[in-house]
């Protein structure tokens, strides 16, 4: 009788759940998707789209592509604003976080446009510019997003994951003739006003406050995030951070560069420009797919394969001229990985360590990254006047994504509770 009974009551169950998750949805949709905007069109969206500036910005006032790349260099800096970024979102509320950053980056764009040929202008702009993106990043959008939902959390962050990849495809469609036109600094007021007009709004009115949260009982009056110190003493975390860094630095170095590496492999401009788009996509439904994913399965074994495919994908554009067919491929899988990093390590923030310190964990894992990408991103310019072609900055990503995989593996069983 009891076997008779068991398909009713999982019907039943079924549909308690839907219900939980309508309700989440209607609780939290509002702070989703200003999460999701301020997320897709803010700094993280520059790496996207960087690559449509390097051969204008060479054309205009003559510097190498070597000297265009050296900016990223400054991340060496800049990364340790992550942290800092981490701790007052955990201890200050989202919100006023947020909302100054995504501000001055929109001025650190004003002073990009402003560029006259000295080198030493753009690399003081640059660095203005990414000190503030950071206040934009995971650390804080991806804190929305985990905060306002829980049963749902991993689709939610892939949504919003997916939200920057599509920003990430269609921006070079509308950007690149923007930049022929109007020049490198058409470009830059376009993403500048994209902010001011659409994310700083959204924040605004619809990101609750630290009072709200408090309120509504999201968090803890009393609960505070720990010490960096006693973070960086556990190895899971440390083991966090080092497969976050890389699977996600082959993924800007690459892209940085990606318009004139596809010339490089023998592609025209506009094609090559396509590919920029092909691979925000693919980064749109590799963010979708592990979100759901690891809603359902274990997150580590999502991230491992999200991680040898892009290795594999690299290994399709060494040697000399590929086929647009055959490099728009490799632009998939790279793609897919891309898309499954941001979202799968802010879950597993989450779900192995819990909300208390969250984004101070974040900020240590975009430290990482910062650092890795400082140079990683620097070096694929440099490697390309040194040799000539892009092949070995090709081989050190593909190596890199599949020591990612394996590091991701060795994240282990999730933890029967975390704190609040």
């Amino acid at each position: 009788m009891e076997m008779a009974h068991k398909p009713e009551q999982d019907s039943t169950e079924d549909i308690s759940q839907l219900r939980l998750i309508l309700h989440e949805w209607r609780l939290s949709w509002r702070p989703g998707i200003a999460g999701l905007v301020a997320g897709s069109i803010g700094y993280s969206l520059y790496a996207a789209v960087s690559s449509l500036f390097v051969e204008p910005l060479q054309a205009q006032f003559g510097w190498s592509r070597g000297d265009i790349a050296f900016v990223h260099s400054f991340g060496i800096v800049t990364a340790f604003a992550a942290p800092v970024v981490g701790r007052l979102t955990d201890r200050k509320g989202v919100k006023p976080v947020l909302l100054l950053g995504l501000l001055a980056t929109a001025l650190g764009y004003v002073l990009l446009s402003q560029m006259r040929g000295s080198l030493l202008y753009y690399y003081a702009a640059y660095f203005c510019f990414s000190m503030a993106g950071m206040a934009t990043t995971g650390i804080t959008v991806t804190r929305i997003l985990s905060g306002a939902f829980h049963r749902t959390r991993g689709t939610a962050l892939a949504i919003g994951r997916s939200g920057l990849a599509l920003t990430g495809a269609l921006m070079p469609l509308l950007l690149f003739p923007v930049i022929v036109q109007a020049g490198t600094a058409g470009g830059y007021l376009l993403l500048g006003g994209t902010i001011l007009l659409l994310a700083v709004p959204l924040v605004w009115f619809w990101v609750p406050s630290r009072a709200a949260d408090l309120k509504a009982g999201r968090i803890s009056a009393v609960a505070m995030a720990d010490q960096w110190r006693v973070l960086l003493n556990q190895p899971r975390i440390r083991v966090l951070i080092a497969a976050s860094v890389l699977n996600y630095v082959p993924v800007v170095s690459l892209l940085s560069q990606m318009k004139p590496l596809a010339v490089s492999k023998g592609l025209e401009a506009a094609t090559a420009v396509g590919a920029v788009s092909v691979m925000g996509l693919a980064a749109a439904c590799g963010a979708l797919l592990s979100g759901v994913l690891v809603d359902r399965f274990w997150a580590p074994a999502i991230a491992f394969t999200l991680n040898i495919l892009p290795a594999a994908g690299c290994l399709f554009l060494l040697g000399g001229d590929v086929s647009p067919l055959v490099f728009y491929a490799a632009v998939l899988l790279i793609g897919l990985g891309q898309g499954a990093e941001i979202d799968i390590v802010a879950f597993m923030i989450a779900r192995y360590f819990g909300l208390r310190s969250y984004a101070t964990i974040y900020g240590l894992s975009t430290l990482g990254i910062a650092l890795g990408v400082a140079f990683g991103a620097s070096m694929i310019g440099q490697a390309y006047d040194l040799f000539g072609d892009y092949n070995f900055a090709i081989m050190a990503a593909s190596a890199s994504f599949a020591l990612a995989a394996v590091l991701y593996l060795a994240m282990g069983r999730y933890p029967e509770t975390v704190p609040d």
